[in-house]
């Protein structure tokens, strides 16, 4: 089914007022991720507004295009795939009968994995295309999983409820905080890239994770700063830009209230253990 998909191409864009595409098609699958703001698509014969949090599925031959308008912007993942095939489907073929497919079940999942795959393509470590393999196996099972569900609430004639539409919303900018933490980030730059409110944001944030977005940013921010303390050599102050600190007192006064410890103290404490295993070595 999925054993060893190929990668055509994974395309990092930014798009701005008046940027746009003609009318093709392609030869192989294509997924566009909508990570940020929104965009105009053309397919099924009309224009359609595509937003952060939104997934296109492009099956061979589908024919499709895309235009920025004037004051918005978008920030997209493209990512060309070939040679798999699902049962008593042709090639490269996805089961669904609109580019367009809402994500009722594994929005976290496949949102997290897209993030991850563009940092792979984007830095190119050591391993990345094998690594980036492996991610765009999982999202292609994310995604067929997320279909077969809709499918199934589809003949049980369950509706998209409003509440479904919030969580999508909820779940994208959840998945932003966790793959862009060291970023300038605030609650309305949050709001403005999901195309709602800072009250209503918040407020639905709050009651489907029990949290506001600006406490889960910190949270994050904090859990990625005391795993780089224990493991990186570089000072609190670099740490704490690292994680989207500018103001490295800010950064030890927050820590130290969540973890009961200063920074300095988880550092020093990782320099000790370490000396303690080369002694014994």
């Amino acid at each position: 089914m999925f054993s060893q998909p190929e990668i055509l191409y994974v395309f990092d864009v930014w798009n701005q007022s008046g940027n746009h595409s003609e009318r093709h098609t392609h030869d192989f699958f294509e997924i566009s991720f909508l990570l940020e703001g929104e965009a105009q698509y053309w397919f099924q014969d009309q224009w359609q507004t595509i937003r952060g949090g939104d997934v296109l599925l492009f099956n061979p031959k589908i024919v499709h295009a895309e235009q920025q308008q004037a004051t918005t912007y978008s920030h997209q993942l493209h990512i060309g795939i070939q040679q798999f095939q699902l049962p008593d489907l042709p090639p490269n073929v996805f089961p669904t009968d609109t580019p367009h497919v809402l994500l009722r079940e594994n929005q976290l999942q496949i949102f997290n994995k897209a993030w991850l795959l563009m940092k792979e393509f984007n830095d190119q470590p050591t391993g990345f295309k094998s690594m980036g393999q492996a991610l765009v196996t999982e999202l292609l099972i994310f995604l067929l999983r997320s279909i077969q569900a809709n499918q199934q609430l589809e003949e049980a004639q369950q509706p998209l409820l409003k509440n479904e539409r919030l969580a999508r919303v909820v779940t994208s900018v959840q998945s932003y905080i966790e793959h862009n933490f060291e970023k300038d980030i605030s609650l309305e730059s949050l709001a403005n890239a999901h195309f709602v409110s800072p009250t209503y944001l918040s407020k639905s944030f709050k009651e489907q994770l029990g949290i506001s977005p600006i406490t889960y940013l910190i949270q994050v921010r904090l859990t990625h700063a005391f795993h780089l303390l224990k493991e990186q050599s570089g000072s609190v102050k670099d740490i704490a830009q690292a994680v989207g600190y500018d103001d490295a007192y800010h950064f030890s006064k927050s820590f130290k209230k969540t973890y009961g410890i200063a920074p300095s103290k988880v550092k020093k404490d990782a320099r000790e253990r370490t000396r303690g295993r080369d002694k014994s070595v």
